[in-house]
């Protein structure tokens, strides 16, 4: 007998176990619709963390924000303050590196009115910087000025959606009032959508679009009565010296703050190495799950396998009297153990793109950006489903093509 014939004789038997064969597959296809949905999951989770991190200002940007005072500095907290724009003027002297600065400070409750329809909206005050700090877009109009800020004009820029909320889809907006906290301001500039620059919407996005800007010293002066910032944001003209620049103005705030470490200097280099570290323990805990439970499905297909060539003893027999070798039997058996671990590849292969798609659809309000499918994962997949049928289909194989043809066709 030829070793076609041994291939044509393995597929039969599968097919003449349809329910028994499918149900044998069910293990291999849990571990690898798990291995592939997780490497789609973990990419597209760290797709939408860097579109995140790009949308905030890329990791160019450095911000100085507001830290409680050490417990062994609290003897001196009575003299801990917020930062302020002498502290922004300390760092453009000393920190030559710095491309763009911006200073910033938001007002809580903003209520926005233009004639009887109200919003909220995050209403910051700010400087020109903003726009390239943060990576906004003008869309309509012009952005704030240093003269804006000098005459504290009562003028603003709106984000997309509440633009559109007060005034309407595509309406004209430029020049027109609008009511911060019963405040008269006159609209300059209309903000590009967020949403519309990342290609993709959602709250998680969305929010961005729902923002006012107006010059840092009209909200100062009229909102807030103080002159202390909650944020002071730099742009690095080097990324790759961001690490330095970003101690260098620490050690600057800590000399103007009377050595109070009542801040801290952040960047998004420090959030993207953070979230390298937990995708790779997220990748390789899952991977692992992943992996027993394919182990699991190569556990069920020898056990198959072992049955199956109990209950065809006399048929290996007969098989064997009438001609067919050793290497016949191994092929014809580990052909029936691979093709159920390859089928099962490929239904967790399709189980796997429609799970993606699922998660996708439940994740579409967060910051997830949607399962990222890529063909290497989906190869490593498939071809672990070979490996796993190649080795738990070895044994049985290697068993039934060693039984001896006068003791098989005795058995009863």
């Amino acid at each position: 007998m030829g070793l076609l014939q041994g291939i044509i004789v393995g597929f039969k038997e599968i097919w003449a176990h349809k329910l028994r064969s499918f149900l044998t597959t069910l293990g291999v296809v849990l571990g690898v619709a798990a291995l592939a949905s997780t490497f789609a999951f973990v990419e597209g989770m760290f797709s939408g963390w860097r579109q995140s991190i790009q949308d905030d200002g890329g990791i160019e940007k450095v911000w100085a924000e507001r830290e409680p005072v050490p417990e062994d500095q609290q003897p001196y907290r009575h003299i801990a303050r917020e930062r302020r724009l002498e502290d922004l003027r300390a760092v453009q002297a000393n920190v030559p590196e710095i491309e763009e600065y911006s200073p910033e400070v938001q007002m809580w409750g903003g209520n926005m009115r233009y004639r009887n329809k109200r919003v909220w909206a995050r209403v910051q005050g700010v400087t020109k910087g903003t726009l390239l700090i943060n990576n906004y877009a003008v869309e309509k109009g012009r952005f704030i000025t240093d003269l804006d800020r000098i005459k504290r004009a009562q003028v603003v820029v709106l984000g997309y959606a509440i633009a559109n909320d007060l005034y309407g889809q595509n309406a004209p907006v430029l020049g027109r009032p609008v009511f911060i906290n019963n405040m008269p301001f006159r609209v300059i500039g209309v903000l590009e959508s967020k949403a519309h620059q990342s290609g993709r919407s959602g709250r998680w996005r969305d929010w961005r679009d729902r923002i006012a800007f107006i010059p840092l010293e009209t909200c100062l002066d009229r909102f807030l009565g103080t002159e202390d910032l909650q944020w002071l944001n730099f742009r690095v003209a080097d990324p790759k010296k961001v690490s330095s620049v970003a101690q260098l103005i620490q050690n600057v705030l800590f000399f103007t703050h009377r050595r109070i470490a009542c801040f801290s200097v952040r960047t998004n280099e420090e959030m993207v190495e953070r979230f390298i570290t937990i995708s790779g323990a997220f990748n390789i805990t899952m991977t692992l799950i992943a992996g027993i439970s394919l182990v699991v499905g190569g556990i069920g297909i020898m056990n198959i396998m072992l049955a199956s060539i109990n209950e065809r003893i006399r048929q290996i027999g007969i098989r064997k009297a009438i001609g067919a070798r050793d290497r016949d039997i191994l092929i014809q058996v580990l052909v029936e153990s691979v093709f159920l671990s390859l089928l099962g590849g490929l239904l967790g292969i399709v189980i796997s793109l429609g799970l993606t798609q699922a998660i996708e659809r439940i994740l579409r309000d967060t910051w997830f950006s949607g399962g990222v499918v890529r063909s290497g994962p989906l190869m490593l997949a498939f071809s672990v489903s070979v490996l796993v049928g190649i080795i738990f289909g070895l044994y049985p194989a290697l068993k039934a093509s060693r039984l001896d043809p006068i003791e098989a066709l005795r058995y009863e």
